[in-house]
């Protein structure tokens, strides 16, 4: 009890707390397998893979597809009770994603505070809070997740996403280094961002834990940033009512349609293109198949 009390003072005071080990190593070794197996090549009609939506980042969505032990992450113990003591009790998970951070020597994604609440509804209400639990899958030492120490403790309503990115020269950064298996939780409301120059290409998770009241931007939900939670049903076996509640399944059905308008331009052109290409792969076969007959 006291070691969830400590860090829990940790985590409000300063916005971001390191976690004990919680992962073993054989399912460490499963996460950097299933993870690394979406790698080998882009998301593309039939096939599962990474996304890219920004310069810099592989995107790998849906985690709790991939293996159970995605799964089993944020139902430990210490990580949820953590996080629904300073949530709260309706607080589930609605994102499970990671991405690969590619090399790069620029600033290229400045200190900013997450866009993924609407402003203009809580414009003049509390704002509402989320927790986001970050897991290494490699060992790292550049390109680290930094933060700037009780920037969450803030009253500046809104003050989220692109037009509020903050000049990293300005503050003091803490780094959250470490080895493959490394979890942190921190409030994204929290002033961060990942530290350059990043030297190597290096993999992690992140999960988002809200209220599923909370009323999202559309700048979140249309941009290729928020996709609705997957899970894969055998994975759910053996949980309890609020271990599954925990995951979302205890959520009211979502009845929006998503209105994606991340490449919103090149829709037709990529329609025509995936089916052309398809038509000359029936092609193909069909001239293969009468070559071999013959």
């Amino acid at each position: 009890m006291s070691q969830l009390l400590d860090l829990l003072n940790e985590l409000k005071h300063n916005g971001v707390v390191v976690l004990p080990e919680c992962i073993t190593n054989e399912e460490l070794v499963k996460m950097q397998k299933s993870f690394q197996s979406q790698l080998e090549r882009p998301a593309f009609n039939s096939w599962t893979g990474y996304t890219q939506t920004d310069r810099k980042r592989l995107m790998v969505e849906q985690l709790l597809t991939l293996d159970r032990c995605f799964c089993k992450l944020p139902l430990m113990p210490l990580i949820n009770n953590l996080i629904v003591e300073y949530l709260g009790k309706d607080i589930c998970l609605q994102e499970a994603k990671g991405w690969q951070s590619l090399p790069f020597k620029d600033n290229f994604h400045p200190l900013h505070r997450d866009e993924w609440y609407c402003t203009e509804y809580y414009q003049s209400k509390t704002i509402p809070r989320s927790l986001k639990l970050g897991c290494y899958l490699d060992d790292v030492e550049s390109g680290a997740f930094a933060f700037v120490v009780g920037s969450h403790r803030h009253q500046y309503q809104g003050q989220v996403g692109e037009l509020y990115h903050q000049q990293t020269e300005d503050y003091e950064l803490t780094k959250v280094v470490g080895k493959a298996g490394t979890l942190f939780l921190f409030d994204p409301e929290c002033l961060h961002q990942q530290s350059y120059p990043n030297l190597t290409a290096r993999n992690a998770l992140f999960y988002h834990f809200f209220s599923p009241s909370i009323v999202l931007s559309k700048n979140f939900t249309q941009w290729g940033r928020f996709q609705r939670l997957l899970i894969e049903s055998s994975f759910l076996s053996g949980l309890n009512y609020q271990q599954l509640a925990f995951l979302g399944c205890a959520r009211q059905p979502c009845n929006d349609i998503p209105d994606i308008q991340h490449f919103l331009s090149l829709t037709q052109p990529l329609n025509i293109a995936v089916r052309s290409l398809n038509e000359a792969h029936y092609l193909f076969e069909k001239i293969k198949a009468r070559l071999f007959r013959t």
